[in-house]
């Protein structure tokens, strides 16, 4: 018999098909990776909460039920202890366990008003180290390869140490000895020795650049009963670095917008403006510093929130897509802007990132193009609960930008 010879139409044919099933493949895979990482490990409800009232995303393509919980069709109200709800694609393929744990959020007074921030760091953070001219001419590095980047020197000598001047004055009593550092790193503690440098003028350098504080405007999201706020919804990172700052302590102090740079396509804006470093003026403490924004206790209520009222926090499930409001400060006062939802992420890996928002309002767009940098933290609220801070603008569009939600930052 002879063989049948394959055709290059045939082969093209079959090439084709083959792409079309790979193509197939993939969007049915990266479908149901996306359907499964929408979908949160974890949700807080209320305590009157029914299990049938528990909204997920994509509810009308994700089946639930109910396999580890005291619920009966006669009594569905979330216990106590923990339950755990199966989730699959249209009731065939298994997508994830999802945990419905009680929860109570508390009533919280929306913020809005701008702050001064002033933080000192635990240890002296190490930005980046650098070469220094001996007595002899000579270039040297003592630092390389011993200090790095992001590190937070605690002791010198087994001394702590708290401030740049601190490191100096042993440095320059050491005359030219080799001194013992503790550094952490990474969340660990390392010892290390360095010799320092003698200079011309006699004076002794280990070669390294260091910061000791940071200091910035942001915006205050919210203060509760206990006078406990929070603010930024993000993080301070520092700026060469690009990690997040451990911190000994901070003081809150209050400020005011002197000026607003208009954001732009490619060129975002921002709010500059005055902080008040008297003991006076001092607004309260800062206790953490965290992805979710800084916090601390109040010594006494800001005047900018006499006229706010208490509001209950929403949980990240009841946030939906539509018109909301920001509250912020951009002219001496805190006044209320209209923004719209545009997308909820309830399981974002970045959690500074749940939600993307878009400014609506006119006057403000008018002022500021949108969103600046200055104004993270600034509340947004939906419903008349408190949902949300803004975090971050977008660089290409200044008017949208993102969110992350109240839960969160509530988090202890």
């Amino acid at each position: 018999m002879k063989k049948k010879k394959i055709t290059e139409r045939t082969r093209a044919i079959y090439r084709t098909l083959a792409m079309f099933l790979l193509l197939f493949f993939f969007l049915v895979t990266g479908g149901f990776w996306y359907l499964k990482s929408s979908i949160p490990d974890q949700l807080n409800v209320a305590s009157y909460e029914d299990v049938d009232t528990i909204k997920l995303p994509f509810q009308s393509m994700v089946k639930d039920e109910v396999v580890y919980a005291s619920v009966s069709a006669e009594n569905t109200k979330i216990p106590e202890e923990k339950i755990k709800i199966q989730c699959s694609f249209l009731g065939f393929v298994p997508l994830k366990t999802v945990e419905i744990q009680q929860k109570e959020l508390p009533q919280v007074l929306p913020g809005g008003n701008t702050i001064g921030i002033f933080m000192k760091t635990k240890g002296i953070l190490v930005v980046g180290t650098g070469s220094v001219t001996d007595a002899d001419g000579m270039e040297r590095e003592p630092s390389l390869g011993i200090l790095k980047s992001g590190d937070y020197i605690v002791k010198a000598d087994g001394k702590e140490i708290f401030t740049k001047e601190e490191i100096l004055e042993i440095v320059e009593k050491s005359q030219g000895k080799k001194i013992r550092l503790t550094v952490i790193r990474n969340g660990f503690e390392k010892e290390c020795q360095i010799l320092p440098v003698r200079m011309q003028d006699g004076s002794c350098k280990l070669g390294v650049w260091v910061r000791d504080d940071t200091q910035g405007l942001g915006t205050m999201t919210y203060v509760d009963g206990q006078k406990q706020y929070g603010a930024l919804g993000h993080g301070i990172s520092d700026v060469d670095t690009g990690l997040l700052m451990q911190i000994r302590d901070g003081k809150l102090y209050r400020a005011s917008v002197g000026a607003v740079k208009k954001g732009e396509k490619g060129n975002p804006g921002e709010l500059s403006g005055t902080i008040y470093y008297r003991d006076e003026q001092i607004l309260g403490t800062i206790t953490s510093n965290s992805e979710t924004g800084i916090k601390g206790m109040l010594y006494a209520m800001p005047q900018e929130l006499s006229g706010h009222s208490f509001v209950q926090t929403a949980y990240r499930q009841e946030v939906h897509t539509g018109n909301a409001s920001i509250y912020c400060s951009i002219d001496g006062s805190v006044k209320e802007y209209t923004v719209e939802i545009e997308k909820i992420n309830l399981s974002h890996r970045d959690i500074n990132k749940s939600m993307v928002i878009r400014v609506k309002d006119q006057d403000l767009l008018e002022k500021t193009g949108g969103i600046v940098q200055g104004m993270s933290g600034s509340p947004i609220l939906q419903d008349g609960k408190l949902i949300g801070a803004v975090t971050h603008v977008f660089v290409a569009d200044p008017s949208r930008g993102y969110a992350i939600f109240a839960e969160n930052m509530l988090e202890k």
